[in-house]
């Protein structure tokens, strides 16, 4: 009784979400629709082509600048902090470092992903310069991957049962063993927020393509790769679901 009960309320909200996604569906495709019989689509392509080939050469060093300027000043910040520590769990400069190393390895990500990018960007214009490009990727990458070892270093030397190093393949596995029950469910929280953001985004980005589609004329592939990752994301959370639900118990497939 009561989950027919919980569906008959929830039900209404889910069809006013349809209808109005509907709505604004149908009044984005017709002005893209419009759009493109007004050539509009070809243009605003060739703009953009236009305008990633000047700012491509230039992207990854400027990004970089910023990104690992950033790290060092934070880096440093935290490091002050950690020399200042008196060994306290729940002191307040132990969180400030923590804070500030979290940063630091999110802004390195962040520069890892614009790399990609950038140098994909580069490949497909067929830039001049392929070295150069080659060059700045792995140099990029480098300094990213080298700010994150120095603030897990400086984290394990915070907590020295901490253990891994971002050099090894099973880091991630060998600092979550390492990791108390506390720390585990902050993750396993941080991990089901990402997942959850992730699946809602994939669907937004997929209708965002099919009505883009109309307009750019790009294909089916990137309607397709963000399919098959909402499907990698899907199928792996599940199944790891059921394999935990083995061990735990527990309706695996709802964890």
């Amino acid at each position: 009784m009561n989950e027919k009960s919980e569906n008959r309320k929830a039900l209404p909200k889910f069809f006013l979400t349809l209808l109005i996604a509907g709505l604004v569906g149908g009044f984005i495709g017709f002005f893209v629709g419009l759009g493109d019989r007004l050539g509009l689509g070809s243009a605003v392509v060739a703009q953009a082509a236009r305008i990633l080939q000047i700012v491509t050469p230039w992207a990854i060093p400027a990004a970089t600048a910023v990104t690992m300027g950033s790290n060092f000043l934070l880096y440093r910040s935290a490091k002050r902090c950690c020399a200042a520590w008196n060994g306290g769990d729940e002191d307040d400069v132990a969180e400030t470092a923590d804070r500030r190393l979290n940063w630091v390895l999110l802004l390195s990500a962040v520069q890892i992903l614009l790399d990609l990018f950038f140098f994909s960007a580069a490949v497909c214009y067929e830039l001049p310069g392929m070295l150069y490009h080659v060059a700045a990727f792995l140099i990029s990458a480098g300094l990213a991957i080298f700010a994150q070892q120095k603030a897990v270093d400086l984290t394990r030397q915070m907590n020295p049962e901490k253990k891994g190093s971002v050099y090894d393949t099973k880091f991630q596995k060998k600092w979550l063993a390492s990791c108390d029950e506390a720390e585990r469910q902050q993750i396993g929280q941080a991990a089901f927020h990402a997942y959850s953001l992730t699946s809602r985004a994939c669907i937004f980005i997929w209708a965002a393509l099919l009505v883009m589609n109309m307009a750019f004329g790009f294909g089916i592939m990137p309607l397709f790769v963000v399919v098959l990752i909402a499907a990698v994301l899907q199928i792996s959370y599940t199944m790891e679901c059921t394999r935990l639900s083995r061990t735990t118990g527990g309706p695996g497939w709802r964890c």
